[in-house]
């Protein structure tokens, strides 16, 4: 689900879905839109309370759209610091997924690959599920 305008927006109707089909499974793209603003704060406790159905799984993607614009430059400390590892302890690494938001990040500080080393970096041991791991057990092997 991509909530371009910011998952406060959607949150009512995404928990209906998820709560009407727990076997369905539902990944949020870009961090649920949850920017690291006043805004996009109060949505990251919505997202995280999300937590508790196991059907939902986000994306740990477009950090370049998520950062606090001129005052979270890569390699986006702020994101991980109030983004990525609360969600890792929330959702766990199992419910975490990888995404760049190619072909964007290319015109972006760090480009696609500052983008996929940092998040390794981030995910430290729980590399290999959250960099494709999980893609590949939700969606199938290439």
């Amino acid at each position: 689900v991509m909530c371009f305008k910011g998952l406060e927006l959607h949150f009512d109707d995404i928990l209906k879905l998820i709560q009407a089909s727990p076997d369905t499974i539902l990944v949020l793209d870009h961090f649920g839109f949850t920017r690291l603003d006043e805004g996009g704060d109060k949505a990251f406790q919505q997202l995280l309370s999300l937590s508790k159905y196991p059907n939902v799984l986000v994306k740990v993607s477009a950090l370049f759209r998520i950062a606090e614009p001129g005052a979270d430059p890569f390699p986006f400390e702020g994101v991980r610091a109030k983004r990525f590892d609360p969600l890792l302890e929330s959702f766990g690494a199992d419910r975490l997924m990888f995404g760049t938001d190619f072909p964007f990040v290319l015109d972006e500080d760090g480009g696609y690959k500052g983008t996929v080393d940092v998040v390794c970096s981030w995910a430290g041991g729980n590399r290999a599920a959250v960099m494709g791991g999980n893609a590949e057990r939700i969606f199938g092997p290439w």
